[in-house]
């Protein structure tokens, strides 16, 4: 064999382990959503739309933390090549400083749920006993993507689906589900995967690494934080103010409607958050194409989700989601075009990030937030729940826009 073929060969070789790897993590990010997604539809049926809206609003807290999480810890880990490099120190360090946030935010619900009643409560105490193992678990998977073993990461993903469904499945045999004891299960199934997570992955305990982490990654973290810190305020400014303009009743018709679209916005998300690994060093050009192609890919699933909604009986969606579907369905269509623009928005973002425009998420995510709260607010108070929803898609096309424009502007520069 010539040396000019040798050399394609090992090329071709490369090409097909990089796609293996990439199609596992795709695959990865799959099963993570579908746990989002079985929590919230499993405990929407058995809910009341004020009481699926105080659920929603807890598991939020969660969302957040993950958004947090991965900005503090997670993707400066891929970003920075930390793993790669050899950097033990810097890789303790950043999953110390992912299980200390979860601490943080574990007590911080600790004791607001001690001020509390009622399920609100309940939930937040049982958030609390969640957070540390959820922070180890979610962060350990990107410790398997940097490590370029991310089957290993589908392995603990499948291992924690496997065990809230087994659960659940229990429990609904010998009981009765609501919305407490759903999340409760769903915590605990988390204790056992987030342990063999800090086993497999590296342990998480290491607190004194934590300030040098911070330290070393000083010019890298910000643009990561506060792009999360907007991302998770947003969130929780959305669904206030979608509760004070139609109610709890609504807040809960409307998360209903977001039970499908919440997971593909886990997908659409981790997907992009997991292009930081294959994007990160490139040049501004070549980082282009990854979240075109992404961005291609959420309108398709986007479109396919849009067509099932359309078609889908109305009699076993409504039983699914304890409320009438035939109301749901147009707030549903609305919030899948919503997926879409946040997914090509915040892929663009990523791409930013890993060619040196961590500054670019912090300036969108400023006019999408102020955008999305005005319209939400206004059209909410016009078209009641519907109008959140097209609020929300129309905050997030302004952001689009301006992302797309950063990030190819930034291209047309270099």
């Amino acid at each position: 064999m010539t040396a000019a073929n040798r050399s394609r060969l090992d090329g071709l070789r490369a090409l097909a382990a990089t796609a293996v790897r990439q199609s596992a993590v795709t695959i990865d990010q799959l099963v993570f959503s579908a746990i989002t997604f079985a929590v919230q539809l499993i405990a929407a049926p058995v809910s009341t739309d004020a009481e699926y809206g105080v659920f929603s609003l807890v598991a939020i807290v969660q969302i957040g933390q993950w958004y947090l999480g991965r900005a503090l810890a997670a993707e400066p880990l891929l970003v920075s090549k930390a793993v790669s490099d050899g950097d033990a120190r810097g890789v303790r360090g950043a999953a110390a400083t992912s299980l200390l946030l979860g601490v943080a935010i574990g007590v911080v619900c600790l004791l607001v749920g001690l001020l509390m009643d009622g399920p609100a409560r309940t939930l937040l105490l049982i958030q609390a006993l969640a957070s540390p193992f959820t922070a180890v678990l979610d962060h350990g998977r990107y410790v398997s993507y940097a490590r370029q073993r991310p089957l290993r990461a589908l392995a603990l993903d499948g291992s924690w689906l496997a065990l809230f469904l087994g659960a659940v499945g229990v429990a609904v045999l010998v009981g009765e589900l609501d919305a407490s004891s759903t999340y409760l299960l769903w915590a605990l199934s988390a204790v056992p995967v987030a342990a063999a997570c800090a086993w497999l992955t590296g342990g998480p305990f290491a607190l004194g690494a934590v300030r040098g982490w911070l330290r070393d990654r000083r010019s890298l973290l910000p643009g990561f934080l506060i792009d999360a810190v907007y991302l998770t305020a947003g969130t929780w400014a959305t669904f206030g103010v979608t509760a004070w303009v139609v109610g709890l009743d609504g807040l809960g018709l409307l998360r209903k409607a977001l039970v499908p679209v919440t997971a593909l916005t886990v997908l659409f998300i981790g997907i992009s958050n997991a292009l930081l690994a294959h994007l990160a060093g490139r040049s501004a050009r070549e980082v282009v194409r990854a979240p075109m192609l992404v961005s291609g890919l959420a309108a398709v699933v986007s479109l396919v989700f849009a067509a099932l909604a359309l078609i889908a009986p109305a009699d076993p969606l409504t039983a699914a989601l304890g409320t009438p579907w035939e109301g749901l369905r147009p707030v549903v269509l609305l919030l899948l075009v919503y997926a879409f623009l946040l997914a090509t928005a915040q892929t663009a973002l990523v791409a930013a990030k890993a060619s040196g425009r961590a500054w670019l998420g912090p300036r969108v995510r400023t006019v999408q937030f102020v955008t999305e709260i005005a319209l939400v607010a206004g059209l909410g108070l016009l078209l009641g729940v519907a109008g959140v929803a097209l609020g929300m898609a129309l905050a997030w096309l302004t952001a689009a826009a301006l992302a797309w424009g950063g990030l190819l502007g930034h291209r047309e520069r270099a």
